[in-house]
């Protein structure tokens, strides 16, 4: 399996969404681009680390971080393999034991922000999923499988309203591609 490591850009709040936000991740040149949506309490969550906050470093990610290194040591890596139902699929994997642990697409980026273990997507899904990295966009990709089923159904009535079928059309194929699963 060919995996790309990803970095953590930023993360920028949605204009007029109950708090949602989209995370930005970059391979190691900046050519491609993974963008996600993050519920607040994430957003607040990655913010607080990126403010550099003192009190952080005595919350329980940072504390369980430096426990699961002085334990294990730096065996660890975050691979994004999948999407499922609306959601990047990610496992924490113990590269000398082989063991697995899913996570949140969210909470694997907290966990590379605070611990710095690295963060891969497989390159198939990165091939699939990115697009072009471009420093001075005014606006941001998000591809439609990684919107739950809830923003589609709001995005597909607002598609219809506009009379944008073409848009409608993809996102009714998305929730029926869903359903079958």
């Amino acid at each position: 399996m060919s995996k790309v490591q990803l970095f953590f850009l930023d993360i920028s709040e949605i204009v007029g969404s109950e708090g949602f936000s989209v995370v930005r991740l970059a391979d190691h040149d900046k050519q491609r681009l993974i963008c996600f949506i993050c519920d607040k309490s994430m957003t607040d969550q990655i913010s607080l680390r990126m403010k550099h906050v003192p009190e952080a470093n005595h919350m329980i990610p940072e504390v369980l971080s430096k426990l699961l290194f002085g334990l294990t040591g730096n065996h660890w890596e975050l691979v994004v393999h999948e999407v499922f139902n609306g959601q990047y699929r990610v496992v924490l994997h113990n590269i000398l034991t082989n063991t697995l642990e899913h996570l949140r697409m969210s909470d694997a980026v907290l966990l590379h922000y605070i611990s710095k273990i690295p963060l891969y997507i497989e390159e198939t899904l990165m091939i699939r999923q990115s697009t072009a990295y471009n420093p001075h966009a005014t606006g941001i990709s998000i591809p439609i499988n990684t919107l739950d089923t809830d923003r589609l159904n709001q995005e597909l009535e607002r598609a219809i309203e506009a009379e944008d079928y073409m848009l409608a059309s993809y996102l009714h194929e998305e929730l029926q591609r869903r359903i079958k699963q």
